[in-house]
């Protein structure tokens, strides 16, 4: 399933929420230019071999996808404020299985502003509509996919209280649901979340800080279900706590690095208290000219979205490697992790820890200032206790991107 969007991972420290706002648009200038606003409109065409289309681990069937996505990106700066904007839709075209035909859509708005005296904000707003088509009364399908639907708004505002120390107030608004069908898909379930989390950062040497963060979160699952076992459905209200320390640089030119680990509380239905050790992780090392290496990682608590009156708790971690081979020409190689593991249970059910495995290889040629030609083959595969939620598969390719 999805991962949780984390509301921490907006700020990599509390000096440098602008500069993320416009990470985006920092390589270079493209679009029409009308004062102070750039439009700069693409369209990605795509031919796709996927070696399993349905996740499964028996009766694999292959097919090839063609996509299409256009979308535009706006940016528009201030003196000391600015709005970043994108908007995109997708199509993917099926040659044998047209039950998987699906359109997506969503868009993206950020604000940020900084005053000379030290104050930041960061405000983004978020919504993506992923379309599925995995009915279990057509074509056989194995009834798990259908829309998915998530809205997002998120905020930060940063404060430097002195030379050596920072603090920063973030929150979030998450709603994530599915379009459910009862005659025609088996159940998933999504929620809403509110969340806030102070950070404190204070400076110890000249290149790095000291973390100290809490945060708060609170859930309203549509997960909690009465059962033939359990006829009282539980609350549907749960409650979450964290508590992290660790470390993180200051403004530099060849690395961005936030490190933080502790505990984690999660109080599923208000009446089962969860403990666990929490992480969140990312770091950008420019090691070379040529070379740059991203690292990612975090741990949480959320309700289930497979099953009901659950909660799970998600383990993640990424490397991935940037190769410039050329002016023209770049590669990288991406490896990913994933764990889920059921953490509560109202009546005895089959356990669902899942591990997913990923690595991708990919290559992006700038065939002229406009277009680009680019290619990826990636591996997956995921091991489960449940030998249904087993597959792994093969997908290839290859595209262009024309953009103005």
């Amino acid at each position: 399933m999805t991962n949780k969007k984390k509301l921490l991972n907006l700020i990599m420290g509390c000096s440098c929420i602008v500069m993320l706002a416009q990470l985006s648009y920092a390589e270079e200038e493209n679009g029409f230019r009308y004062n102070n606003l750039n439009v700069s409109p693409y369209v990605n065409l795509a031919y796709i071999y996927d070696t399993n289309v349905d996740y499964t681990a028996n009766d694999e069937e292959d097919d090839h996808m063609f996509r299409v996505n256009p979308g535009v990106d706006l940016r528009y700066t201030g003196n000391d404020w600015g709005i970043n904007a994108t908007a995109f839709y997708s199509y993917d075209r099926y040659k044998d299985n047209e039950r998987l035909n699906k359109p997506s859509y969503g868009e993206n708005i950020d604000l940020y502003w900084e005053s000379p005296r030290g104050l930041s904000f960061l405000l983004s707003q978020n919504y993506v509509n992923a379309s599925q088509n995995d009915s279990i009364t057509t074509d056989s399908g194995n009834g798990l996919w259908r829309d998915r639907n998530q809205f997002d708004i998120t905020g930060a505002l940063a404060y430097k209280v002195s030379e050596k120390t920072s603090v920063a107030l973030t929150g979030q608004y998450s709603d994530m649901w599915y379009d459910n069908d009862p005659n025609a898909y088996r159940p998933l379930y999504g929620w809403t979340e509110a969340s806030v989390g102070l950070e404190l950062a204070r400076q110890i040497t000249a290149k790095s800080d000291l973390l100290l963060n809490g945060s708060y979160q609170q859930y309203e699952s549509d997960g909690a279900q009465s059962t033939v076992a359990s006829p009282v459905a539980p609350n549907s209200s749960s409650t979450g706590y964290s508590l992290m320390g660790g470390f993180g640089s200051r403004a530099t030119e060849r690395i961005d690095y936030r490190v933080l680990a502790g505990a984690s509380a999660f109080n599923y239905a208000e009446s089962d208290m969860l403990i666990g050790f929490t992480y969140d992780a990312s770091l950008r090392w420019v090691l070379s000219r040529k070379f740059t290496l991203a690292l990612a990682g975090a741990s949480y608590f959320q309700p289930s979205e497979r099953t009901a009156n659950q909660a799970t708790q998600a383990y993640s971690a990424s490397i991935g490697l940037t190769y410039l081979t050329s002016r023209r020409l770049t590669t990288s190689l991406d490896l990913a992790y994933r764990r889920e593991e059921n953490e509560y249970q109202t009546v005895p059910v089959d356990s669902a820890v899942t591990d997913r495995y990923s690595v991708r290889l990919m290559a992006r040629y700038k065939l002229r200032k406009n277009v680009s030609l680019y290619t990826s083959l990636e591996y997956e595969e995921q091991a489960a206790d449940n030998d249904e939620d087993e597959f792994d598969r093969f997908r290839g390719t290859l595209g262009v991107n024309l953009r103005y």
